[in-house]
């Protein structure tokens, strides 16, 4: 079979796994929750801040402080089951015997994914900057470079999410074992460097935070040591290039061993 027919088949793939997002509402679910936290966002923001005290990037940083939530739930509606349902729902008897290889099955449903995901994503950045223009007149550089960033931060995620969801036979077990690691056990992690003080460069969530820190000026040291109390911690703050470094090595770790797993594990 020819790359070309593949590629071919992974867009086939791509446009039915998104059509099955709609039939699904579950591309709607996300869009009606992202639009809802927007306008809860709008009301405390022109209830609580005084933009007059603040630049552009620091009054786009209110509403940049959610988008890593936002990018975790995305990837785990559109990712968090994309795999093991197949394995779960016995669905990969029908999809895997057929003549196509089972990457163009994994890359397709991941471009779905992605689109899904951006869909959601773009919808709260175009809110986001709209209303920094709306208010303070502009928009910088940095705004755009932090958007940039929340891709980057998506992807990695998304990557990360598809191979969990090819270890696991059970979407919920999947979904639910991704979300702890990503809402619990990283957050644990990062914490207890602080006390540590060992740099946590091995976590997805603490190079997350360069998506926030670009919008700062001047950008936050790369780490801060604070004592009191008896107590010593070192706060660490993710070089720009290092937060880079760090997703992009994520997704292609991830995406090599996602497309080994399917390639070679079997249905039972």
């Amino acid at each position: 079979m020819s790359e070309k027919s593949s590629m071919a088949q992974m867009l086939t793939i791509a446009k039915y796994q998104f059509l099955n997002y709609i039939r699904s509402k579950r591309l709607f679910i996300l869009l009606g929750i992202t639009i809802a936290i927007s306008l809860i966002f709008l009301v405390i923001i022109w209830k609580f801040v005084e933009p007059k005290y603040l630049s552009a990037d620091g009054y786009l940083s209110r509403w940049v402080s959610f988008v890593a939530y936002l990018v975790i739930l995305a990837a785990l509606f559109f990712g968090g089951d994309a795999i093991a349902s197949e394995y779960g729902k016995k669905t990969g008897y029908f999809l895997f015997p057929n003549p196509i290889k089972r990457w163009s099955i994994l890359w397709g449903k991941f471009l779905a994914s992605l689109v899904a995901s951006l869909l959601v994503v773009f919808l709260y950045w175009g809110i986001a900057l709209g209303d920094t223009y709306i208010v303070k007149g502009e928009v910088t550089i940095h705004g755009l470079y932090s958007m940039g960033l929340s891709i980057l931060y998506l992807i990695s995620l998304l990557s990360l999410t598809y191979m969990f969801s090819a270890f696991f036979k059970n979407s919920a077990v999947s979904i639910t074992i991704t979300a702890i690691l990503y809402f619990f056990v990283f957050n644990i992690v990062d914490s207890i460097s602080m006390l540590t003080g060992v740099e946590p460069w091995f976590s997805i969530t603490y190079a997350g935070e360069v998506i926030t820190n670009v919008l700062q000026n001047p950008y936050p040291p790369h780490a801060q040591t604070v004592s009191g109390g008896g107590i010593t911690i070192t706060v660490f703050h993710a070089p720009l290039n290092l937060g880079i470094g760090i997703m992009v090595g994520y997704f292609i770790a991830t995406a090599i061993i996602a497309t080994l797993i399917i390639t070679y594990r079997e249905l039972k």
